[in-house]
Formats: structure tokens, C-alpha cells, sequence
């Protein structure tokens, strides 16, 4: 269980210690150096892993940092200003099992005044720009395109198989798409599902920063300039292409695209 230091210090002890006496769970927090005298909140919860940075974290060094130092086949990543509302591991599990295999299972989400927060998100195309579309979840299973916050379950050997988040793309919302594209593109899929689901009990709105971001070029290239044809994939440069990125990153792995993002917009099924 991963905790991200994303509230008050109030908040991050008592989520550690709700955690501690309702999981039987390896605890890790995710923080930095200024949130706290680190020896003191270790001698206080002395089987916490504190994972501290110098400085803020981004989502992707935050993550990729967890999935670094534990040694499970899942790890839940989770934040500290929410709480559970629901955990039904069973479920969870038999669908992580499953084939086509899961790369992430996401919470459902509430707001303070228990009203659930559209956190499905859907491909879609806006001229050459990708621009997701929301959906509230409704059903046993929903697919999504990427995990809302970085919230869910991940399998672990998958998830650096897929070579985590990218820590050169700048923005929360840009390393979660282009790691839920990514996923997708490879042939893994995402889910959202009401057997883990949680409250943000002191927000009444949750805001996505969609701005463009250092490295968004980085996403366009990744998950655009393939494209298949016939069974076959093939590069197309398009909108933002980076070379460097095209050279190094997508021509040695373009075997492993499974599908390209406008089949996936194509064949998509949205939720009514």
C-alpha cells in the first residue's frame, strides 16, 4: 500500500494509522523532506517505509518510486487527504487475473458531499489534439483510458514492463494519460470498479490541469506516430513529433503496439 503525501500532516497520520489497523499490508508514504522531521514520524510509525524527496514529487516519481521498492505482485497507491469507503479484494483480484491482464484497477471516486466524481475517461480526437471525454462509472466494470490521479491497484511486473510513468513529461494529468494510452496501445487495458472505492472528505471538486506541459511532445510521439495497417504497424510523424523521442523510444518498440489510438477511439465503447 502506497500512500501519496498529498493533504496536511494530520491528514497523512491519521490515514497511516487507519491503514495500520485495517490492512495487513507493507505501508510505504510517499513525501518530501519539509513535510516533517522524518525521524520523528518514523519512531511514531516505526513499519512505515517513508519514501522522502528533497523536494515536491511529481505523480511519476512518486509511483515509479513505490513500484521501485516493493516486492508484491499488486500495489495500491492511494492519497492521504481520501479514505475508503469500500475494499472487496476478491473481485479486485479475479479481474486483475484476467485476460487480456490488467495493467491498473481505479477506485470509484466521491467528493465530501458523497457524490460520485465522473472519473471515467474515454479517447477521442479534437482536431490533432487528444482530448478525452468524462463519464461518470455506472457499472460492475468500466474501461478507462488512464488512472484518474494515479489512484488504483497496479500489477507491478507489469507496470515496469510498461516502463512505469514518465518522469520527462511535466503534469499529473499528461504522465497519467500517457501512461493509460501506453497501456492500452500495448494490449493491457485499465479499469474503474465500485469494490475499491474512496472519498475526498474535504473536496467538493477535483480539477484536472489539461494546460499543455514540458514533454507533451513526449506523449504525441509515444502514442501517435504508430499506426497500423493490415495487422502491420508503421510510423507516421504527425502533430509534435519529437525525433529524439522517435529514434530512442518508439522505432525499438514497435512491435509491441498492439493497436493504434485512432482504432482505439474508433472501436471504444462509451457508456450510455
Amino acid at each position: 500500500m502506497g500512500i501519496m503525501d498529498t493533504g496536511t500532516k494530520e491528514d497523512l497520520e491519521d490515514s497511516i494509522a487507519w491503514f495500520s489497523g485495517n490492512f495487513n499490508y507493507c505501508l510505504h508514504v510517499m513525501t518530501q523532506s519539509d513535510r516533517f522531521t522524518q525521524e520523528v514520524m518514523q519512531s511514531q510509525f516505526p513499519d512505515v517505509t517513508f519514501i522522502v524527496f528533497p523536494k515536491a514529487p511529481s505523480l511519476a516519481e512518486r509511483i515509479n518510486a513505490l513500484a521501485d521498492v516493493c516486492m508484491t505482485t499488486y500495489f495500491i497507491v492511494t492519497r492521504s487527504d481520501t479514505s475508503f469507503m469500500s475494499f472487496d479484494w476478491s473481485p479486485l483480484e479475479a479481474k486483475l487475473k484476467e485476460e487480456p491482464h490488467p495493467a491498473v484497477i481505479c477506485p470509484w471516486m466521491f467528493n465530501k458531499g458523497n457524490e460520485k466524481i465522473p472519473t471515467l475517461r474515454a479517447p477521442r480526437m479534437n482536431g490533432k489534439e487528444v482530448d478525452p471525454l468524462s463519464f461518470m462509472p455506472n457499472s460492475e466494470c468500466d474501461a478507462t483510458l488512464y488512472p484518474f490521479l494515479g489512484m488504483g491497484i497496479y500489477d507491478r511486473a507489469l507496470f515496469q514492463r510498461l516502463r512505469g510513468y514518465d518522469n520527462e513529461i511535466t503534469g499529473a494529468y499528461w504522465q497519467a494519460l500517457d501512461f493509460g494510452v501506453r497501456c492500452w496501445l500495448y494490449g493491457y487495458p485499465t479499469y474503474t470498479m465500485p469494490y475499491m472505492s474512496v472519498l475526498f472528505y474535504a473536496k467538493q471538486f477535483l480539477i484536472e490541469d489539461r494546460s499543455e506541459q514540458d514533454g507533451v511532445d513526449r506523449f504525441y510521439t509515444k502514442n501517435l506516430t504508430v499506426r497500423q495497417l493490415k495487422g502491420r504497424n508503421y510510423i507516421k510523424k504527425g502533430y509534435k513529433t519529437n525525433g529524439k523521442v522517435l529514434s530512442g523510444e518508439v522505432r525499438p518498440r514497435i512491435a509491441l503496439y498492439k493497436t493504434d489510438f485512432p482504432t482505439l477511439c474508433e472501436r471504444w465503447k462509451t457508456p450510455n
